[in-house]
């Protein structure tokens, strides 16, 4: 199956192997608190938002610990594990994007504002990919980090824990932005001409 990753360290003729940036190690902790408890969770959250500022304060890091980010991946990891175990892990995957219009909306979102110097580093790459795949609603996941963003009480954990329960059901939201999961090994086959991540949304 042919389908579109974008990357800052890939090149042609690489394989990709699930998690290959290992980010799962910043997400274990999350699960592990959650299966302590709820409250558990929200230390965990405070701790890592406290050391990230430290760090960055110091200029010990070159960014903050996004605990947000890790922890929205631990609720969905935990709530993978305990209803849906046979469903692909996000954090045990590569992902993917079926097409080249959706990879240029996003990159757009998430770096069209950044500066060149940032946006220079991402590279767009059509990859072979082997093995199971699943397509998935990234804006529920999206939603959930929205809710930890602002609020961490009990209610909203609840809520992202429900959000995790749509997404690996494959429901789908108002404006849906299917990803794809792979947990099988992928081949990067050609490095694509990086304008079309240029430009804007309906942009010809």
């Amino acid at each position: 199956m042919i389908l579109y990753h974008m990357s800052d360290t890939l090149a042609e003729g690489k394989e990709l192997t699930p998690d290959y940036k290992k980010n799962s190690t910043l997400v274990e902790s999350f699960v592990k608190a959650l299966d302590i408890s709820v409250e558990m969770f929200q230390i965990l959250i405070l701790n890592a938002g406290y050391f990230g500022s430290v760090l960055e304060k110091y200029n010990l890091s070159g960014m903050p610990a996004h605990e947000i980010k890790w922890g929205t991946e631990g609720i969905f990891e935990y709530v993978r594990r305990k209803e849906f175990p046979g469903q692909i892990g996000r954090i045990q995957c590569n992902y993917f994007y079926p097409d080249l219009q959706l990879c240029g909306e996003l990159y757009y979102e998430d770096w069209g504002q950044a500066p060149e110097e940032e946006r220079a580093k991402i590279r767009l790459y059509e990859a072979e990919v082997e093995g199971r795949t699943a397509a998935y609603d990234m804006r529920l996941f999206d939603e959930a980090f929205d809710i930890l963003c602002e609020r961490t009480t009990a209610a909203d954990i609840e809520r992202c824990m429900e959000l995790a329960g749509k997404y690996f059901r494959g429901e789908k939201s108002a404006s849906p932005v299917m990803e794809i999961l792979s947990d099988g090994t992928a081949v990067v086959k050609r490095e694509l001409d990086k304008n079309i991540l240029a430009k804007q949304p309906g942009q010809e």
